[in-house]
């Protein structure tokens, strides 16, 4: 079910499923600097992905065909994520033994960490230590629904592609964090979407394609810190917290940016297009004061859903706090967001921009600028940096 694929590596086409928007990016991987070379994003109406839950097939499926027409990419490979509560990411202890002995044992492992029937799910691990005493070990294990995976896939197929890759969108993430940081991007996937007996084929469901354990992942030079990738997107915050390119803790907030539009409507008497152009940042016609203050307000969310994550590193003995926060997603540049939650853990707190290593030709993002739509782009850029290995 999750045996590796042999034969010629070949790029994907990163499809990102946001609440709000559709975005299809793809990359040149064979220059010096990877290149953007299709690109475009649709919007999804509102009641299209109600938190998380597909609401309206029809809408995704026309919008996906809508967006990778306007990108100008044909009927390939792609590859793609899923998150929300149907995703698990824990790390566990488990018995010393080999890899392929760990495979056998996943499942009954599995039993007592994830909140599903374990017949209901698919899983996937990653050896983080070999050794860590007592004849144990610890591993990264992730689990999904497969009734949501296999969701994802058919819409993928629907739209008249083939869903190479499915992937948990914090770890594509991760990917486009440590790309910019000049590390190798981590391959860690939702698994292979269906039950055993009716496998989807061309599905990867490997974490690294060389199996390789995850200390050993990051690059030498790698500054040893715990970094927070918060992806803000339509309905929901995905909190993911990293370090040397292992991951530490990972949860998704019930809080996005269309929580911030409804404040910014309600307070400030703002048509929804308007606010939702007050989200991205654009705030010359409103009072930018006011606007900080309802970011604060809202904000305080985040901040107490981050609390827990933090409580569990320092409870488990792994680390006293955070050294850096990173936001992504459509509500990274949310005015004065940055700010507020690095006053609140006395941390810097930046803007993700996975463009900034790469190379793309004027007018790739049309009107936009491509510095106001990079961190919205952080989990296609990292689907896209993806190899398939064709059969």
């Amino acid at each position: 079910m999750f045996g590796f694929l042999k034969g010629k590596q070949k790029t994907l086409t990163g499809m990102d499923i946001g609440s709000s928007v559709v975005k299809c990016l793809r990359l040149d991987l064979n220059q010096d600097r990877p290149q953007v070379t299709h690109f475009a994003m649709v919007d999804l109406a509102p009641e299209a992905i109600v938190d998380g839950e597909i609401m309206d097939r029809e809408l995704v499926i026309q919008a996906l065909r809508e967006c990778a027409e306007k990108a100008g990419v044909g009927k390939e490979p792609v590859a793609t994520a899923v998150c929300g509560r149907a995703v698990i990411v824990k790390k566990i202890v488990m018995d010393k033994m080999s890899a392929d002995d760990a495979r056998e044992a996943i499942y009954w492992e599995a039993e007592q960490h994830v909140p599903f029937d374990i017949d209901d799910i698919t899983l996937d691990f990653q050896i983080l230590n070999e050794d860590i005493g007592a004849g144990q070990m610890e591993i990264l294990l992730v689990a999904a629904k497969k009734d949501m995976v296999q969701t994802h896939a058919e819409l993928i197929r629907d739209a008249g592609f083939t869903p190479m890759v499915i992937e948990v969108a914090s770890f594509a993430n991760q990917n486009a964090w440590e790309f910019l940081q000049g590390q190798s991007p981590q391959n860690a996937d939702a698994g292979d979407a269906p039950p055993p007996a009716s496998p989807a084929d061309g599905i990867d469901g490997e974490f690294g394609e060389e199996n390789q354990d995850a200390e050993t992942a990051a690059e030498p030079n790698a500054v040893s810190e715990f970094v927070a990738l918060l992806d803000i997107g339509g309905g929901v915050t995905n909190v993911h917290i990293v370090r040397d390119g292992i991951p530490y803790f990972t949860r998704d907030l019930p809080i996005g940016t269309s929580q911030f539009v409804e404040e910014f409507q309600k307070q400030l008497g703002l048509t929804w297009e308007t606010a939702n152009q007050v989200a991205r940042g654009h705030t010359e016609e409103v009072d930018s004061d006011l606007v900080a203050d309802i970011v604060r307000s809202v904000g305080e969310e985040i901040y107490q859903g981050l609390e827990p994550s933090l409580a569990y590193l320092k409870n488990s003995g792994e680390a006293e706090g955070i050294n850096r926060i990173v936001l992504s997603g459509g509500g990274a540049r949310l005015p004065a967001l940055a700010a507020f939650l690095a006053e609140c853990y006395g941390v810097p707190s930046e803007i993700a921009d996975p463009l900034a290593n790469l190379d793309y030709p004027p007018g790739m993002f049309g009107e936009e600028d491509p510095q106001q739509l990079s961190p919205m782009l952080t989990v296609s850029v990292g689907l896209a940096l993806r190899k398939a290995v064709s059969r």
